[in-house]
């Protein structure tokens, strides 16, 4: 195992001359076996090396042995240990977390402190964090995430090396079987420290580890090997997506100030699948985390592209993904403003009349343009437009002009054909408006008469019928990709 892998390591520059390697050890068999083979990669390549315990106040007296047989390895071979003690107990309780999640989280932030204060010593030192995760350990998290629902990143198993800004991290064991570093530990006479708790079944992790893998190894003896291989051909496809995902997020993806807005070209230019990591990754950029962001949610702001403008879906973390006139925003809830409700265009009947003339009235409004034109009936009231964005009024029914402006208090629109009239208010609550759209949402009125919520429906008062003697074709562009192509 030692000069093949050392071999490996060296083609691979998991280290470089120069480098400062920060070693996890636990104590364990793994750990331990990764010090030694870093110490003997020192005679290959110049680096400085030193070791990070921590000791997790779960197993009292036993886990203070641990951190004792680690200090004094450490001393034994000349290499600088840093050794924190965290109450993983503690704070697993006052967060709501497991053990598991609680010592683990904990254990990073002991990786960062660590990383931060060799940094401190050596600014210009590239510093590596090297854990010791084997293949099996590999084949564990990648069977945890199937069963638990997890995405492509999570069948992808654990990757080999990763960027995490202060230092790399690497796994140069990854691919190692169990059983060779035990092997290599009984060969150099050297002893480690065995976890008790690593025995409970009733941790997940080590019921997969205990169990599922020795019946799966009873199956196929290269199991372990061959759900590695399965995850690192997942990571080249992920990768791929990730390069078509990053494509498409360029061109229609942009951060805003109030979040980030989805146009239409992440629907139309590309595979759902690809759709799905660009959703995915822009969620993830707005809650600050992915952990909870299920396929199901992903799926809810898929479908949100197709439904009306003011439509929205409440996600994790208090992100709100709303259907506008240019596609989708995702926005944290606690991130938005209520709008100043001070927009308003006064139109005379006289500019309207125009439009019969063959005149064209085009006006600048918040997020695009409205466009006026006439037309006459002929024979087309079967045509009615069905489209959100481009409505038919009926002109005869206009009394003295329109404005075009957001809501004010006493807006009403009528309902149906029988004359009934609801409050524009009640209208946005039985829709499910997102209450800060509703000020931000342009109206066209006659007086406090709504005859067009843009994006949603027309009062029953000014529809066209077969009396209709002209016709009032009304356009905003900025709404739906498919009828305003050169806004």
């Amino acid at each position: 195992m030692t000069n093949e892998l050392l071999n490996e390591w060296k083609k691979e520059k998991i280290v470089e001359d120069g480098d400062i390697v920060l070693a996890g050890v636990s104590g364990g068999a793994d750990s331990v076996c990764l010090l030694l083979m870093l110490e003997q990669l020192q005679k290959k390549t110049d680096f400085l090396l030193e070791a990070v315990h921590v000791e997790h106040g779960i197993r009292g007296e036993e886990s203070r042995k641990d951190a004792a047989f680690v200090k004094n390895l450490c001393q034994d071979h000349g290499i600088r240990c840093h050794i924190f003690s965290v109450e993983v107990p503690v704070f697993a309780e006052k967060h709501g977390l497991g053990l598991e999640e609680a010592a683990r989280i904990l254990r990073y932030d002991c990786y960062k402190k660590a990383a931060e204060s060799v940094k401190k010593e050596f600014p210009e030192k590239k510093i590596r964090l090297a854990l010791a995760h084997h293949a099996e350990d590999n084949a564990e998290t990648v069977l945890f995430q199937m069963v638990r629902g997890s995405g492509l990143d999570g069948l992808c198993g654990m990757s080999r090396r990763r960027d995490e800004g202060i230092y790399e991290l690497i796994r140069p064991l990854l691919a190692q079987p169990r059983e060779e570093i035990e092997e290599f530990l009984k060969e150099c006479g050297q002893s480690y420290c065995t976890d008790e708790t690593n025995l409970d079944t009733e941790y997940s992790r080590n019921r997969i580890r205990h169990q599922v893998l020795p019946e799966l190894k009873q199956i196929n003896g290269q199991a372990v090997a061959h759900i590695n291989q399965s995850a690192a051909f997942l990571q080249e496809m992920r990768d791929f997506l990730n390069e078509e995902a990053e494509h498409i997020r360029e061109m229609y993806v942009v951060e805003k100030s109030d979040g980030i807005q989805l146009y239409p070209g992440v629907w139309e230019e590309c595979h759902e699948v690809v759709q799905r990591e660009v959703l995915h990754k822009a969620v993830g950029k707005v809650a600050g985390s992915k952990k909870d962001i299920t396929r199901k949610h992903i799926e809810s702001v898929r479908n949100l592209y197709f439904s009306q403008v003011g439509r929205y879906v409440e996600l994790p973390y208090q992100v709100l993904a709303e259907r506008n006139y240019h596609g989708i925003l995702l926005r944290k809830e606690t991130e938005k403003k209520r709008a100043d409700n001070t927009f308003l265009i006064e139109i005379p009947k006289e500019s309207l009349h125009k439009v019969f003339n063959g005149e064209t009235l085009e006006l600048e409004v918040p997020g695009g343009r409205v466009r006026f034109c006439g037309l006459s009936p002929d024979g087309k009231i079967e045509e009615i437009d069905k489209k959100s964005y481009t409505k038919w009024l009926n002109y005869d029914k206009i009394k003295f002009g329109l404005q075009i402006r957001t809501r004010t208090a006493g807006d009403y629109l009528t309902v149906d054909d029988r004359g009934h009239t609801k409050k524009l208010k009640e209208y946005f609550i039985n829709e499910k408006v997102p209450k800060e759209m509703r000020d931000t949402m342009l109206l066209l009125t006659e007086d406090s008469h709504v005859i067009w919520a843009v994006g949603q429906r027309i009062s029953a008062d000014y529809k066209i019928d077969e009396n209709t003697k002209k016709i009032l074709e009304v356009h905003f562009f900025g709404g739906n990709y498919h009828e305003s192509k050169e806004y």
